[in-house]
């Protein structure tokens, strides 16, 4: 059955419109307005919201785990339910083939369905269980009771290059509910109707499981006014976000000036380098450039883990490894961006890296400018360019990747030191360059949330193992991840119970462990009553 799109703001489980501004998504291909308006967020939507939620949050995080765990797989059916609806719209909004559309849906909906396998399994609650101890040193032991529990209303931004698995019905919408904790999501507004669909599937969800319907609201807007109300709205307790360094970084100083402040969980710009050793070139170089040039040109480079950062070495081999690559660029059949503002983002990359590294030092894709399309880009530098201009280590987001030659292990050492905080960092290196790797393996750990062994970072699998972060600027909190099954802690938080008579203790707590959840008690793991 087809669902209807109206336009409007979902609050409280109902369709709702208090003003009579609008707007419309853009048609990535030709650059034109899609036909539907939607309505803008007024302060009015975002009180109720955010009060709904507030007044949610109670009663959700009373439910049991196992309730919540219905929920979020009921939310993945939902999805799937409307699955060619909501593709047919994502392809219509962000340009992006069938293909990709279809395997993010399926993603975005495992996401649900692996939180709800977290919840049946209790692990992520934590819980610690230190009994009373008379003969404790060097003074008895309270009975002491350690778990986690959800931190409250959390804000969700969309993401402009990922309209499901990091939008309304992503990993940050996904973990918060799981946590407890309601959700108000912004929507992105280069694609509303794809959002709208989605709030509309996870509202059916909610009431099937008769959830309170201030469990979820989705405002949308292209006003950045209306998150900054979002932020400092005294009854969010935090923030997810997906997007730039700019409008993450703007958040967090919001969140942090606040009365009370807030977490604000943004990943954010990446430059995800990856390095070829000599030894690699020789035995595989091919290879490895046709891999590269995939990975970096793949959905015109609007993955945040792009490798946008390639460090090969002088010489012969890597003379004609970067001959590949700039073929394959020149090769590249051009494909729109997502939104006006990342086409003129990308605009001003190339602009300021001409004036930085010369023209002759890029080689571009061609393209007929229809719409929002733009060329792949392919820069050479080198050490000494970056001593100069380390500011093109920088995101930049879409079809463009730089090429920085290095002469010696000195020198690779002294570039990678310039590189801001990653969410990835990756290795092609061949057996006999175990002591080489060694003298960087510190260098990288340090620089980025995930490495990779000969492979390419483009691809983020939903796992337990998984972390999607990394010191700043890839996130504002680099001890957590936006993907996997830890994210979940991100809206959770843990608190004591001191001495408690045990009926009063929450259940996960209890020395009957009805719930037979994982627990460390007296410091072992056990799933036993204490």
């Amino acid at each position: 059955m087809t669902t209807p799109v109206t336009g409007d703001q979902l609050i409280l489980g109902e369709a709702s419109r208090t003003g009579d501004e609008t707007f419309n998504a853009l048609d990535p291909h030709t650059g034109d307005a899609l036909p539907r308006a939607f309505a803008q967020t007024t302060p009015d939507d975002i009180e109720r919201a955010v009060v709904a939620a507030s007044d949610a949050f109670v009663a959700m995080a009373a439910r049991d785990d196992s309730d919540r765990a219905d929920l979020l797989d009921s939310i993945a059916d939902a999805l799937q339910e409307k699955a060619e609806q909501i593709i047919d719209a994502v392809m219509r909004e962000t340009a992006l083939p069938r293909g990709r559309a279809t395997g993010e849906l399926v993603r975005t909906a495992e996401q649900f369905r692996a939180f709800a396998t977290v919840l049946r399994q209790g692990w992520h609650r934590d819980a610690l269980v230190d009994p009373h101890a008379a003969d404790a040193l060097p003074i008895a032991r309270p009975d002491v009771r350690r778990m986690n529990v959800p931190v409250g209303p959390v804000v969700v931004f969309g993401a402009s290059n990922f309209p499901l698995a990091f939008s309304t019905p992503g990993t940050d919408t996904s973990s918060a509910l799981a946590a407890g904790c309601p959700v108000v999501v912004k929507g992105h507004p280069s694609h509303p109707e794809t959002s709208e669909l989605c709030g509309r599937a996870i509202q059916d969800a909610l009431r099937r499981h008769d959830f309170p319907a201030g469990c979820f609201s989705l405002l949308q807007s292209t006003h950045n006014e209306i998150g900054a109300a979002l932020v400092e709205h005294p009854l969010v307790a935090a923030v997810g976000f997906t997007g730039s360094e700019a409008g993450g970084r703007a958040l967090f100083d919001l969140a942090n000036r606040r009365p009370s402040p807030i977490p604000v969980y943004a990943e954010m710009g990446s430059v995800n380098p990856l390095l070829v050793t000599a030894a690699a070139l020789e035995k595989r170089g091919h290879q490895i450039a046709e891999g590269l040039a995939n990975s970096f040109l793949f959905c015109s480079g609007q993955y945040c883990t792009k490798p946008g950062l390639v460090l090969v070495p002088s010489g012969d081999a890597g003379d004609e490894f970067v001959s590949l690559l700039a073929r394959a660029v020149r090769a590249h059949e051009a494909s729109p961006l997502l939104a006006p503002n990342v086409a003129a983002a990308f605009d001003r990359s190339i602009e300021r890296i001409r004036e930085t590294v010369g023209s002759e030092n890029v080689v571009c894709g061609t393209t007929s400018r229809r719409g929002l399309e733009r060329p792949a880009v392919l820069v050479t530098s080198s050490a000494a360019d970056l001593e100069a201009h380390a500011d093109i280590l920088t995101e930049h987001f879409g079809p463009l990747s730089i090429v920085v030659r290095y002469r010696s292990t000195a020198n690779l050492l002294a570039v990678l030191q310039k590189v801001p905080g990653s969410l990835t960092a990756t290795l092609h290196a061949e057996p006999e360059d175990q002591g080489l790797v060694a003298a960087l393996l510190p260098v990288l750990t340090g620089k980025a949330g995930r490495l990779l062994w000969n492979g390419y970072p483009t691809g983020v699998s939903v796992t337990g193992a998984m972390m999607h972060g990394g010191p700043y600027p890839a996130s504002t909190f680099p001890a957590h991840t936006s993907v996997g099954w830890t994210a979940i802690r991100r809206f959770m938080r843990p608190v004591t119970f001191q001495d408690f008579p045990d009926e009063l203790l929450p259940t996960a707590l209890r020395s009957d462990n009805p719930l037979g959840s994982p627990r460390l008690v007296d410091g072992q793991l056990s799933n036993a009553p204490a």
